[in-house]
């Protein structure tokens, strides 16, 4: 069931009742439940409420999904450019000891070629 209320400023809000809460919440709310009695229209009042509560529901679980979907998505972001700036830093560590491997070997391939530079 829907209710209407109006607020300070002279608008009004629709808001939804809960089939549990809606038979005295509000005067106006007796005086709308009494009409729908006398005109053979409460149980579809009912089901209105119904369907609008559990359209509510449906609403707050999307939201719930929408937002751990979003701080997935940023998780995975934030993982990627992490994993990039830490790979880069092991690939110039690797391009380094690399550089110093082709040095030593050329140093060992020196001493081996002239063995008489290192007999003294």
């Amino acid at each position: 069931m829907l209710l209407k209320l109006s607020s300070k400023v002279g608008l009004t809000n629709t808001l939804p009742v809960s089939v549990a809460s809606k038979s005295r919440v509000l005067s106006g709310a007796a005086l709308l439940e009494g009409r729908m009695v006398r005109a053979g229209g409460i149980s579809n009042a009912v089901n209105v409420g119904i369907a609008v509560q559990a359209d509510w529901e449906n609403r707050e679980f999307i939201s719930h999904i929408s937002l751990n979907i979003r701080r997935l998505f940023d998780f995975l972001l934030q993982f990627e450019a992490t994993t990039k700036t830490k790979l880069a830093s092991l690939n110039e560590k690797l391009d380094s000891l690399e550089r110093r491997l082709e040095l030593l070997e050329v140093q060992v391939g020196t001493a081996t070629a002239n063995p008489s530079l290192f007999n003294t």
